[in-house]
């Protein structure tokens, strides 16, 4: 009997539009007056009937959570208002005190809220026990997180002997949302450290963040804002003494503004002048073999909103391509199934690097299909005096079911012939919390990275590449390891002549016991053909790794890692630790050492040296006298280099996260062996920014 392609079509589409048991609660406006302080000390709260029986996804997923959960909500005009009251017999785990740096090392509780109900994007609100701020946006059915995002909201917590409880206000002119939809998509998750445990409210997720699992939230009318105006102008003032840059006892003094301007609650027009480019944050040395470019997140406040759209495989549009700039004017936003993401921005000239000033222009777009899968189209523009360059692409992403992912992407770019400069992939998943596999095919042209990186971030071109990844995590209940998780991770490609070119084999298994100790041991065997000076040589590179670590999923953790292997014709040994400590609850201690040794130097004529014998002291400390004030010492030393670098960063967010004071000192010395040079270069870096509202 025969089963025709129309049947099994059917048969999928109904897999993909399928329900995955949603709960939903009623949230009703009330007027109370409420004080954020983590006491919820009002009589609204209760009043109000909770959202209540977590699942677990891990370790036991499927099972209800083992510390019972309440979640309390409610609106006005301005805000929406929600408190956890987390029940705990367990010990209560908060050390991490960087904003957006909560992950699952501390007991934490998180909101997501599908304001279009498309079961695809989500705002994301976190905090952990000490009122450590998270915030993000979630993009294709979570599978893409955007933590460079920030927004206003305020929140409060409180610990006692019986657990903890979080307090939240988010404005609705924080969040994008359909005027008239009384209908959210809503989730809450919650931590347990202690247990090694997330649960979730909705659904038995497969996933963190999977928006389409998510449940409902009834009968909300947010309300329709007054067109609004923020302004948020930085005035910096930076001196340089520097043999680096050539600018010794140099004064720059900046001034520029962001704008947005909110028409609907749907729509954001945004623009620049004179942005500020500096990063804030001192950069920590580390051993790289690879040789591969390395891309940094985008922290200007003009790209962050939005930029999700742009989270491909391979990036038309990687903003960091954009250096500083003279004015910018971006427009995003909804309406109906189409997501938009516009931006036009203006660079200057870069002497000193011979890059010419440039118009940037990109087009993305996003289209709803199926319950919670996208179509996207970009086009990405950047033309100077002498040259246009023009990027263009469609992507992809399919959740056909609860489990199953594909995703994939094309593009092109011009000038040059269109086959040498075209590319794409095609992706397919089967995963969960516990699970990943994927197999996934690349064609890259011969020249494509030469045009995208002019405005995109690809790593490499000219191949054909197959790669394929298997993990999984065994949670055991009655053994002295609490999880076991093996991984292999494999790679392949040939250029466009057939030539074989690398190959990737990484073997991975990682005990961890319920006394908290870890270990691990992971292969690395790689073969690569490289080009040096038109000569063609073959390598096998290859690396054991054995790690032996403590408390490693908490953030006061301890491990040592020895790896010995080839590199390039050079047999290496690496000894390396890390320590993290939180010796009192406002101060953090962590230190991490690497020892890199060559044991000989065969192909230093090859000009292929990546890295060089050395020794690497890194050592931080963090003392945060609030959340929003704090002390942040970064000191490190390359012995190879002869560096010393020491970084001291005083920040105060008065108007948290867009408010802000910074004073910087950087100071970095350290010795150029190929230029035969010692640089020397001290650096007081002060920026004020204070965000205006009309």
């Amino acid at each position: 009997m025969k089963i025709s392609f129309i049947v099994i079509l059917q048969a999928f589409l109904s897999i993909s539009l399928s329900s995955f048991g949603q709960k939903e609660i009623s949230i009703e406006k009330h007027d109370s007056e409420i004080v954020i302080d983590g006491q919820l000390s009002e009589n609204i709260w209760t009043d109000l009937v909770p959202a209540s029986n977590f699942i677990q996804i891990e370790p036991s997923k499927g099972s209800a959570a083992t510390q019972k959960t309440e979640v309390f909500c409610f609106y006005d005009d301005k805000n929406l208002y929600f408190a956890f009251k987390c029940y705990q017999n367990t010990d209560v785990v908060a050390n991490v005190q960087v904003r957006d740096n909560i992950v699952k090392s501390d007991d934490a509780v998180l909101i997501l809220l599908d304001t279009y109900n498309d079961h695809r994007s989500a705002f994301g609100f976190s905090v952990n026990p000490i009122n450590t701020q998270l915030d993000l946006r979630a993009n294709n059915d979570g599978n893409n997180l955007n933590i460079s995002w920030d927004a206003i909201w305020k929140s409060a917590t409180s610990v006692s002997e019986n657990g903890w409880v979080a307090e939240f206000a988010i404005p609705f002119n924080s969040i994008k949302y359909k005027s008239d939809n009384e209908t959210w998509g809503i989730n809450f998750s919650r931590v347990i450290r202690s247990n090694a445990e997330t649960t979730y409210w909705s659904g038995v997720l497969s996933n963190d963040f999977r928006i389409s699992q998510g449940g409902l939230l009834n009968g909300i009318k947010p309300p329709k804002l007054d067109k609004k105006i923020t302004l948020t102008p930085y005035a910096s003032l930076r001196y340089e003494d520097s043999d680096l840059t050539g600018k010794y006892d140099s004064y720059l003094p900046q001034v520029g503004v962001d704008l947005t301007y909110i028409p609907v609650p749907n729509l954001t027009l945004s623009g620049t002048v004179n942005p500020d480019f500096a990063s804030v944050e001192g950069d920590k040395e580390q051993i790289d073999l690879s040789g591969w470019e390395e891309g940094f997140p985008e922290k200007r406040l003009f790209f962050q909103e939005g930029n999700e759209m742009f989270d491909t495989r391979y990036q038309l549009f990687y903003s960091r391509r954009i250096g500083d700039i003279n004015y910018g004017t971006k427009l995003t936003g909804k309406a109906g199934d189409y997501s938009f993401n516009a931006i036009h921005a203006s660079s200057v000239e870069n002497t000193s690097l011979d890059i010419p000033a440039a118009l940037f222009t990109v087009a993305s777009v996003k289209k709803d299909i199926l319950k919670s899968s996208s179509l996207g189209a970009i086009i990405v523009d950047k033309t100077t005096d002498s040259i246009s360059i023009r990027s263009y692409g469609l992507d992809w992403t399919l959740n056909p079911g609860q489990y199953w992912k594909i995703t994939g992407q094309m593009m092109g770019s011009s000038p040059g012939n269109l086959a040498e400069n075209f590319g794409g992939f095609m992706r397919v998943a089967h995963e969960s919390s516990k699970h990943h596999i994927h197999l996934r095919y690349s064609d890259l042209g011969e020249n494509l990275k030469q045009n995208i990186n002019q405005t995109g971030f690809v790593r490499d071109d000219d191949r054909r590449e197959l790669d394929s990844d298997i993990s999984y995590r065994f949670w055991l209940k009655k053994s002295i390891f609490k999880f076991i998780s093996l991984a292999s991770l494999n790679n392949a490609y040939w250029d466009h002549n057939g030539e074989f070119n690398s190959s990737r084999f990484r073997q991975n298994i990682r005990l961890y016991s319920h006394s908290k100790f870890s270990f691990e041991l992971r292969y690395d065997d790689e073969s690569r053909r490289v080009q040096s000076e038109n000569v063609y040589y073959r390598f096998h590179n290859t690396g054991f790794s054995t790690e032996i670590g403590y408390n490693t999923e908490e953030s006061n953790k301890i491990e040592f890692e020895y790896t010995t292997g080839m590199n390039f014709d050079r047999r290496y040994k690496i000894f390396e630790g890390d320590l993290e400590i939180s010796p009192i609850t406002k101060l953090s201690l962590a230190y991490s050492f690497a020892v890199l040794d060559f044991e000989s130097d065969q192909s230093s004529d090859l000009n292929l040296r990546l890295e060089e014998s050395t020794i690497l002291n890194i050592l931080s400390l963090n003392y945060y006298f609030t959340n929003n004030l704090w002390l942040r010492v970064l000191a490190q030393n390359d012995k190879y280099k002869e560096r010393i670098y020491l970084y001291g960063q005083f920040g105060w967010r008065f108007k948290p996260p867009f408010g802000a004071l910074y004073i910087i000192y950087a100071g970095d010395d350290f010795y150029n062996h190929r230029e035969d040079i010692y640089y020397d270069s001290k650096t007081i870096f002060l920026k004020f920014t204070y965000p205006l509202s009309f």
